[in-house]
């Protein structure tokens, strides 16, 4: 899986704000919404076998394809503010898209995991569905990448706990993060199966004020040792 480069990202979580402790959530803040990447190159026919395989992931809805000029469209939009940002993408190299929504947030990371592992993809987001109301907070993860140094680990471990508004912080290794996994996943269709103990990330895990949009976030991203960092509902913590 090729990761996404970082202004493509960013169009994805712009516009997402944050989430009190743990109240009763309703329905649509368990929402959480999907975007696969697809290869530039990709053949029809491995298009439609990618559509066909979100299609039929458990808790999977309103599945919708997104060419390259609508996504460059969009993307042009979202980075108007932003002109630097902006012409770092060019219209050829954009890539077509699916986009879904997730209706069961426990499991959504186990379907984005799996989905990245499908031929054809080159990776896979997610963040919070855009709802009315918006929660209050919302949940932080930030993966580390397998290469990250122990230098590098520290210096991210640093910067979350040095975040003011950050709640319930807290590290998982990739034996934790696979059986939170596959035990959420349990009754879901084919979902535990395929499931892999090496398909995880380490990831420091937090919950913020959605309303807090400070420098404090956005900077986790440029960390070195960092692989992404999503806006999740609470429940996928």
């Amino acid at each position: 899986m090729r990761r996404l480069a970082p202004p493509l990202a960013l169009v994805l979580l712009l516009g997402v704000s944050a989430c009190t402790s743990k109240p009763p959530k309703p329905a649509e803040f368990t929402k959480v919404a999907l975007t696969v990447f697809l290869e530039h190159d990709i053949t029809a026919d491995r298009k439609t076998a990618v559509e066909s395989r979100l299609g039929s992931m458990p808790s999977v809805e309103q599945v919708t394809f997104e060419n390259r000029e609508q996504a460059y469209a969009r993307e042009k939009e979202a980075l108007k503010d932003s002109p630097d940002l902006l012409a770092e993408i060019k219209p050829e190299y954009v890539p077509e898209l699916f986009h879904a929504t997730v209706t069961d947030a426990p499991i959504a990371e186990a379907v984005e995991l799996v989905m990245a592992g499908v031929a054809g993809v080159t990776d896979v987001v997610l963040k919070v569905a855009d709802v009315d109301p918006l929660p209050s907070r919302i949940g932080i993860v930030v993966r580390l990448k397998p290469s990250a140094t122990d230098g590098q680990r520290t210096a991210v471990e640093q910067a979350v706990r040095a975040l003011p508004t950050a709640r319930s912080v807290a590290f998982e290794d990739r034996a934790a993060a696979y059986e939170r996994l596959r035990e959420r996943c349990q009754g879901k269709g084919d979902l535990t199966t395929r499931l892999d103990p090496q398909m995880g990330y380490e990831s420091w895990r937090f919950e913020m004020p959605l309303d807090e949009k400070g420098p404090g976030v956005s900077e986790l991203r440029k960390l070195e040792g960092v692989d992404t960092v999503q806006l999740v509902p609470l429940a996928m913590l």
